[in-house]
This record gives structure tokens, sequence and C-alpha cells, in this order.
């Protein structure tokens, strides 16, 4: 049973965590933002890598920020296993199964030392939120369009550019070492979208190839190894 002080201090330290991450999460993308529009003035491949180490620079301090301040959570354990051998200088391929949006954070926060920082593929709605958005553009993060396939039978000329728009990112990805994030399920899993996927599994959707698939195509000569969290 939660004690007294428990059910007291838990709001408090919901709202202090909140308004916390809020405030790393704008210190750290705008100079993340700001080095991406110097990239797009200079187009200088030396220049680029100096701006994009500096970007992921700022965003390993965003990672930083949010280890410290799930400390906050003091009934919060870690249970990791085979972070050992692991090196900034190689590729790397994540895969794992996505259950909410803190699967992005936990992730961040258990690589940041391990491994070059996290890219991930991103829905394009993800690109109107609020500094986040134009931040992992500023870190070339590949912003998937997705298309029902009613929508494609309209607009034929549509098929493939998602494909080309994953290809043209992962090529930057080539000049330096990188880690790419792929969720196999390629969405948050829910039980309304278990039921409706008919997933044979209890708590996963069903796992989707296209994702690894596009980051192979691209990338698959460059990988070093592939991390299964």
């Amino acid at each position: 049973m939660p004690t007294l002080i428990t059910l007291v201090l838990s709001p408090i330290i919901f709202v202090l965590s909140t308004v916390l991450t809020v405030m790393v999460t704008i210190l750290c993308s705008v100079p993340i933002t700001l080095a991406g529009v110097l990239k797009l003035l200079l187009p200088i491949p030396i220049v680029w890598r100096y701006i994009a180490s500096f970007a992921d620079f700022m965003m390993w301090c965003w990672c930083e920020g949010l280890s410290i301040l799930m400390k906050l959570n003091y009934g919060l354990n870690w249970e990791v296993y085979g972070l050992e051998n692991l090196s900034k200088e190689n590729w790397y391929l994540v895969i794992s199964n996505h259950k909410s949006w803190t699967d992005i954070v936990v992730l961040c926060v258990l690589l940041r030392n391990h491994i070059p920082m996290n890219k991930y593929f991103l829905k394009q709605q993800l690109a109107w939120i609020p500094f986040v958005g134009l931040a992992c553009w500023a870190l070339d993060m590949p912003f998937m369009k997705r298309y029902s396939r009613s929508h494609l039978l309209k607009h034929p000329e549509l098929r493939g550019k998602d494909i080309e728009a994953t290809r043209r990112s992962c090529e930057k990805f080539r000049i330096r070492p990188t880690t790419i994030v792929n969720f196999v399920e390629g969405t948050r899993s829910t039980k309304e979208k278990r039921i409706k996927s008919h997933s044979p599994y209890r708590n996963l959707l069903p796992p989707k190839a296209a994702g690894i698939a596009f980051t192979l195509n691209a990338l698959g000569q460059q990988f070093d190894r592939v991390l299964n969290v």
C-alpha cells in the first residue's frame, strides 16, 4: 500500500519532472535547430561534419539531463544487460518493440555513453511538435509520410516516395558513425491495434520488415552490429 508521504510527493514529483523535462528539451533543441540552419547555409562537407558533431553533442546533453531527471523517480530500477564491448566508432542498427513514447527516452538514456547518438524514423506529423520537430530535422532524422492503400490507389505517383526519402536520409549517415533505431512493429502497441492486426502475440504487434529493409538497402554494408533490445 502506498504511504501517505508517497501519495503527497507523487503529484509534486510528476509536475516537477514534467516542467524540468520541458525546460531541458527547449534548452537543448534550440542550439540543435540553429546548427541545422547553419548547415543549410554552409553546405560544405567538412563544415557539415563539425556541425553534425555539435548537434549530436547537444542531443547527448538532452539525454544526460533526462537521465538526471529520472533519478527523481525513486522507485525506478534498471536491469540492463549487453552493453559491454560497444563503441561510438561503429555503425549500429538497433531494433526494438514499441510500447509508448518513453521507449525513445529510455533508449537514448541507456545507450548515450556506449554507441553513437540514436537516429529515429519519425512520422511526418512529429515535425510540427514545437522545438522537438525542428531539432529532429536538424539531427537529420528521417520523417516518413505514410499513405493509406486507398490514397495510393488514387495517387499511384506517390508509390516509392517514402523509400526514396529514407534512402536519401540514410546516405547522410555514411559519413560518420551512426545508430539507426527501428521499431519493428512500426507503431506503438495497443490492445485495439493487436486485435485489429490479428496479432499472434499477447503484448506485441506483428513485426514489419519494411523499415529494416529500407535501412539495410541504404546502409547494409555500413552496419557493424545489430543490437536487439
